[in-house]
């Protein structure tokens, strides 16, 4: 696909509006650990930001997931223990495999970071308005959640691909 821009500078970030990427304050370590924040603009590029024969999740996808997990569906999604999250919910159990790491978040305004260790944010392909986009979270400290939420392109959240 296309090159996806990396930007370090916080400043800049909040103006792009193309495809662009960071990771968490700029470190490789964090890279290396959480993977990298893209704004949704990258996720919306036409030659697609995933491995040929994966793709972006829908909403409706991330919606089928929660749906089978069922009750405390956030804790069947997180890694467990504290090595990568603040705090380990009740229940946290990672049954689904799918290791969800506290990633944080990209500021869609000033381009500066927040919520390591306490926020898993995940991209679905599906813009809710010219100026914002779906996506999914979950939170240290609350078992249950894995909410659909719309928020501003900008922001910077990790992507989770899935086979086709």
């Amino acid at each position: 696909g296309d090159n996806i821009t990396h930007i370090d500078i916080d400043s800049d970030w909040a103006s792009n509006t193309d495809g662009a990427y960071g990771y968490y304050n700029n470190s490789t370590a964090n890279r290396d650990t959480y993977g990298m924040l893209y704004n949704w603009q990258a996720v919306d590029n036409s030659s697609g930001i995933c491995p040929q024969g994966w793709h972006v999740p829908t909403h409706s996808e991330f919606g089928a997931l929660a749906t089978e997990l069922g009750s405390n569906a956030g804790a069947k999604l997180k890694e467990t223990g504290t090595t990568h999250w603040t705090s380990e919910s009740a229940g946290t159990s990672n049954s689904s495999g799918f290791t969800a790491l506290p990633a944080g978040h990209r500021s869609y305004s000033t381009g500066t970071y927040a919520d390591l260790g306490t926020y898993a944010y995940f991209w679905s392909s599906n813009y809710y308005s010219s100026s914002q986009a779906k996506f999914r979270y979950l939170i240290h400290s609350n078992s249950s959640i894995f909410d659909p939420v719309n928020n501003w392109k900008n922001y910077g959240f990790s992507v989770r691909c899935l086979k086709d």
